[in-house]
């Protein structure tokens, strides 16, 4: 849009013409920057480490158009698009992109389990462990955090014992 007042730039070098108060509303990491860049240079580039396709899906989320349908995103793609809006607290996508998380359980219990348990989601966490418990234990070892992979053994107390350790 020529009113676009603001770029964002992927992490492979797309370009975004954005509305800085559409970011400013919707996002809450860009509401507390505020005005911080405002005046400073005209025609700052602001550099995002997010793919050209997540920053897409992301800011389809903060302009009034119809949504995307997550369940056609790509595995690799949704998981780094979830990352994306809790980085940037974009409360519009957080619960539809934490559901479509829940509803990978099953196709990626360990990524989801990781998931759930950075954002503290209990109910994702406690599925997403139960769907890991036919893996092997040197499984869960090569691809959890030690914290949590002692939670993991003690599969009742996983929630209760993550809540209270440092990630």
């Amino acid at each position: 849009s020529a009113e676009a007042d603001m770029t964002l730039q992927s992490s492979d070098h797309v370009l975004f013409k954005v509305h800085r108060l559409n970011l400013e509303m919707y996002s809450q990491v860009f509401a507390d920057a505020g005005g911080s860049t405002v005046g400073t240079v005209e025609n700052e580039i602001v550099s995002l480490s997010e793919t050209s396709e997540v920053l897409e899906l992301m800011l389809q989320f903060v302009y009034l158009q119809p949504q995307p349908d997550l369940r056609t995103v790509e595995w690799e793609v949704m998981k780094e698009l979830a990352e994306a809006v809790e980085k940037y607290e974009i409360y519009s996508a957080i619960g539809v992109c934490s559901q479509r998380m829940r509803e990978c359980v099953t196709e990626h219990p360990i990524e989801v389990l990781l998931f759930s348990v950075r954002h503290k989601y209990t109910d994702m966490m406690n599925e997403s462990a139960e769907a890991t418990l036919d893996l092997p234990p040197y499984t869960m070892l090569s691809c959890l955090p030690s914290n949590v992979f002692a939670a993991w053994v003690f599969r009742p107390c996983l929630y209760l014992y993550v809540l209270t350790s440092d990630l």
